[in-house]
């Protein structure tokens, strides 16, 4: 592989990643992206947003063969008609593996030991693969609490998406940003956390940004080194 070039290098795609509670709006954050936009459902949770109403650039997943299906989309969907994928909700395909899993089993209801390692397998292969797409990529989830233990050996519970530890991190690694989407109670107004603290995971290598308004979450602020290298890149043109 060559070495790395600015000159050469491809234009700049982004990948994000919000977790929140079911019904909080992650998939309403969709009509914020520019550009053409297709939906990669896999929960079904477009039904009920007027933005997606009437709108065809849907994958909707058999929930009885959710991996066949997601194989399936992975053969036939073509980045290059496409802006922006919208992968939404990861943490509802993990369920339904294991739902499809436990079939196979003598009671139905069971999952077997090797089926948790499959999934890591599985999930981290179509992330890996759907990343290479030349499409911005927005991945939702629910979210849930995690133990973490800090180097002193404290534990404290802290806020994460709903992904098995393993594919969990490798899809938190590979995102530009991994935000908390929350709402306040009395104005109903929604957020994103985009600070980690303690209590919540979050990143932020886009902008400064500490957090946003919903509508703002796709508005990247160019930081001062950004606005250089642009600067030297219109002094080479």
């Amino acid at each position: 592989m060559p070495a790395f070039s600015w000159d050469n290098a491809p234009k700049e795609n982004y990948r994000w990643l919000v977790y929140g509670v079911p019904g909080v709006g992650k998939t309403t954050l969709s009509k914020y992206l520019k550009g053409k936009t297709y939906l990669l459902s896999l929960d079904n949770s477009f039904r009920r947003i007027p933005f997606w109403q009437g709108n065809n650039d849907i994958w909707v997943i058999d929930p009885n063969k959710p991996i066949e299906d997601v194989n399936k989309f992975s053969e036939v969907f073509d980045p290059d008609q496409y802006d922006n994928l919208v992968i939404d909700n990861i943490s509802n395909l993990q369920k339904l593996f294991f739902v499809e899993k436990a079939r196979e089993t003598k009671t139905g209801l069971d999952n077997k030991i090797s089926d948790y390692g499959e999934w890591s397998t599985y999930i981290t292969r179509f992330i890996a693969y759907a990343f290479k797409w030349d499409v911005n990529i927005l991945v939702t989830a629910w979210e849930t609490q995690n133990k973490i233990t800090d180097p002193s050996g404290q534990e404290f519970m802290q806020y994460g998406p709903d992904i098995r530890p393993n594919p969990r991190d490798y899809l938190m690694g590979n995102c530009d940003l991994v935000a908390r989407m929350i709402q306040k109670p009395q104005s109903r107004e929604r957020g994103l956390i985009m600070q980690g603290s303690i209590d919540t995971y979050a990143k932020n290598r886009l902008d400064q940004r500490k957090g946003c308004k919903a509508e703002d979450l796709f508005k990247i602020e160019k930081s001062d080194l950004d606005k250089a290298v642009d600067s030297i890149k219109r002094g080479k043109s």
